[in-house]
């Protein structure tokens, strides 16, 4: 009998080590094959960030959909761009008649409804708080809390940009609080006949003045032309996106119709200030900005700024920037 018992016992374990054994399996091998990628809880740049991953890093590769895999990594199961991952052996594919994560995100956020009120909560608020702080509206913390300050703030937005000032940030509130053509608080109601004073931005005695998510709008000192960016990161210096398609194209047309890493002067001009730059015309790693023909980020340099590679102050950079202070806006 005890022979017995133990046998089945032993079998048990047995059929319990290979079940483990098999997702990993089943997994295809991935492997990061840009400077820096960020892991997500779901299929969606939205997303909260479970891990940020370096160039190199190995993952098990469980599924993809549409522009994401699914993959583990350590003790994160998460989502990651299918652009940015090099993949050997292949992918199971969602079933498409399945909810995925993204969907279930989408769902969740059309349940508990695209209109934020008094009392509402979480990342959206959050984002909302952020938005409104950087056009001069709001003065609070960005805590994902929609309480009597934020209802003011969205109310004195909406009466400066025209629409019904009821503090209630709904679609239409908020596709206007998101526009490059958001009118900020110190915008004044008379179109501005003086030229701005050129500054120098000592980037890191202050790197955060431009904020992640920070709008802002760059002119080539050579040509004059001006186009929109967003920033996306950046420590070292300041990462941004063109805002637009239109955007992306204006940029180009600088550099000849043809992307380089060759340093230009620029002034960058944000919340009533104007700063001496210089920027690189060159895509590369990590982009956030969908339909913006701009395939990744490029770089935005000030006074003191390093280059993320090195680690050092770019010479040429910091000429250009020097040049643009020669400039006006």
């Amino acid at each position: 009998m005890r022979d017995r018992l133990r046998r089945g016992l032993a079998l048990c374990l047995v059929v319990a080590a290979w079940m483990t054994a098999v997702p990993a399996a089943l997994a295809a091998e991935g492997k990061v094959n840009t400077s820096s990628l960020n892991l997500r809880k779901a299929a969606s740049q939205n997303s909260d960030k479970l891990q940020t991953l370096d160039r190199g890093d190995k993952l098990d590769v469980i599924s993809e959909s549409g522009g994401w895999y699914k993959v583990r990594y350590g003790k994160y199961t998460g989502y990651v761009m299918k652009k940015y991952v090099k993949v050997s052996g292949s992918v199971k594919k969602t079933d498409a008649g399945a909810k995925t994560e993204t969907q279930k995100e989408t769902a969740d956020k059309t349940e508990t409804g695209a209109t934020l009120r008094k009392g509402s909560s979480g990342s959206m608020v959050k984002k909302l708080q952020q938005r409104l702080r950087e056009l001069g509206y709001y003065t609070g913390s960005a805590d994902g809390k929609y309480d009597s300050g934020v209802v003011t703030a969205v109310k004195n937005f909406q009466k400066k940009n025209g629409l019904t000032s009821d503090g209630v940030a709904g679609s239409a509130t908020q596709k206007k609080l998101y526009s490059a053509k958001a009118v900020s608080a110190k915008t004044e109601a008379k179109k501005e006949t003086s030229s701005y004073k050129t500054e120098s931005y000592s980037w890191f005695k202050n790197p955060n003045k431009s904020p992640k998510g920070a709008v802002f709008t760059v002119k080539d000192c050579k040509t004059g032309k001006t186009f929109q960016v967003k920033r996306w990161s950046g420590s070292n210096h300041l990462d941004a996106e063109p805002l637009t398609a239109k955007d992306s194209a204006v940029m180009k047309s600088v550099y000849g119709g043809a992307w380089s890493w060759r340093r230009r002067p620029i002034l960058v001009k944000y919340n009533g200030h104007v700063y001496a730059a210089s920027m690189n015309g060159m895509p590369h790693g990590t982009d956030t900005i969908s339909g913006n023909n701009f395939d990744g980020h490029f770089c935005i340099h000030f006074s003191g700024s390093k280059t993320h590679e090195t680690n050092r102050v770019d010479s040429d950079h910091q000429n250009a920037v020097k040049t643009a202070m020669k400039y006006t806006w």
